[in-house]
């Protein structure tokens, strides 16, 4: 008997808000990125201020510049993850890119009190890059054939069958990006206060491309084997608008408190998925191709962002900071960050930077995809980031004019993927990511 080869469109996965919510939560992440300085302190700079990249999570950081200045960044970041237990699934993926650049001019208003500096900033932010390549494998798990045969949908595509479980392979690629781009103003009271506002455009974009394969363990009455396979790709782009607010009190000379907020974004979102569905065997249930189009969505995609933090300043010589940072995201757990950094001036303009930070989970714990075969789409994973650490240190110099920093951050995930709704687990999988970034600025 011939094998049947067969390769068309199919479809599958709810309309429904959390069927989509999967691709509204990745739109919602955020590394720790931007100048040397502030990945070096592990992003604990709320309430230290003076860095382009501590206004994403406080604008009123501004507020602390008493002079202009230019800087930007370079960023090279090699990720590595494998399913733990299984040593043949490493997939590698590195990337070099420019993940800041900032403009900062500083206006004084010569008074001993009051408002002493209106300080304006424009720049760019990466505030997230997708890049990776993840692979899971498994055995005797149910099979996303079988599951098929348990529905009445037209699928629009062949399907095994077969009711038996089945050995399972994954491969997942990720590509893409966050961007932020901000104007935002602060200003300096008294040395006592410094208060900032802003306006943030978010752009982001994402390529994801799953390839599934399944093989039965056993043949049937003909002595063929079972085989399915299914490659998909999700393509999802958009752009939103949100307003950041924050405050920095400074009370004694030694001491700081930080409060930033950002609210959520308006934006419009835009998904589309391709695919095919391919199936040997004696026994497949054919169906009529299928038609996918893009789908839009507007509304309050981007997270609720809060950031509180306490900084202490010990003498000249060093800085100790601690950070909390709260994302609220519909549909979604709420997130949480817990950040601290230390920065050391051994010598006059030499600056020393060590941190470490902790990240909740992005996504509920029940993340799976439950199918009506309502025709719309064809991926059928599932992902979740359980938990992510950071460890990283910076060195930088700030001379007359010069300024020159370079920073080495480890960050350490532990992420789950469900194939489908039908699987017995999820494939467990660790990855690292090793980042340099060097930052090279002017200020006068």
């Amino acid at each position: 008997m011939k094998h049947l080869r067969y390769i068309v469109s199919f479809v599958l996965c709810t309309l429904s808000l959390c069927t989509w919510s999967q691709d509204f939560a990745r739109m919602g992440e955020r590394s720790i990125m931007g100048t040397a300085r502030y990945v070096g302190m592990s992003g604990a700079m709320s309430a230290i201020g003076a860095d382009p990249s501590a206004t994403l999570d406080n604008v009123a950081g501004l507020g602390m510049y008493r002079r202009a200045e230019i800087l930007v960044s370079f960023d090279y970041m090699a990720d590595r993850a494998w399913q733990v237990g299984v040593p043949d699934t490493k997939g590698r993926a590195r990337l070099f890119m420019a993940p800041q650049a900032a403009l900062v001019l500083s206006f004084p208003t010569n008074k001993v009190s009051g408002i002493q500096y209106h300080n304006v900033q424009i720049s760019y932010q990466r505030i997230h890059a997708y890049n990776r390549a993840l692979r899971g494998t498994a055995e005797n798990s149910p099979s996303l054939g079988a599951l098929f045969a348990t529905t009445t949908a037209n699928l629009g595509g062949p399907y095994c069958q077969d009711r038996l479980n089945a050995s399972e392979q994954m491969d997942l690629f990720e590509s893409g990006y966050v961007n932020e781009y901000a104007f935002d103003w602060a200003m300096n009271i008294s040395n006592r206060w410094y208060v900032g506002a802003g306006l943030r455009i978010n752009s982001f974009s994402m390529s994801s491309e799953g390839k599934y394969q399944e093989w039965f363990d056993h043949y049937n009455t003909k002595g063929d084997m079972f085989y399915n396979y299914s490659q998909t790709r999700v393509l999802f782009n958009g752009v939103g608008a949100s307003l950041a607010v924050g405050a920095i009190y400074r009370p004694a000379q030694w001491f700081r408190l930080g409060f930033g907020l950002e609210t959520p974004s308006v934006s419009t979102f835009r998904t589309s998925t391709t695919g095919y569905f391919e199936a040997q065997a004696d026994s497949v249930a054919p169906g009529s191709s299928s038609t996918n189009w893009p789908r839009e969505f507007s509304g309050f995609h981007m997270p609720l962002h809060l950031s509180t933090s306490a900084a202490f300043q010990i003498t000249n010589y060093a800085l100790l900071a601690f950070q909390y940072d709260y994302f609220h995201q519909p549909g979604e757990i709420d997130r949480h960050s817990l950040r601290t950094g230390v920065e050391v001036v051994p010598y006059p303009g030499v600056y020393l930077n060590a941190g470490y930070a902790y990240e909740s989970p992005f996504r509920k714990s029940y993340p799976l995809k439950e199918m009506d075969m309502s025709l719309e789409r064809q991926d059928t994973y599932s992902l979740r980031t359980h938990r992510t650490q950071y460890i990283s240190g910076a060195v930088g110099y700030r001379g007359r004019y010069l300024i020159v920093q370079a920073a080495y951050q480890y960050r350490m995930q532990r992420v789950k993927i469900w194939a489908h709704e039908a699987v017995n687990a999820p494939y467990d999988i660790n990855a690292d990511t090793h980042r340099v970034v060097v930052t090279i600025g002017w200020h006068r």
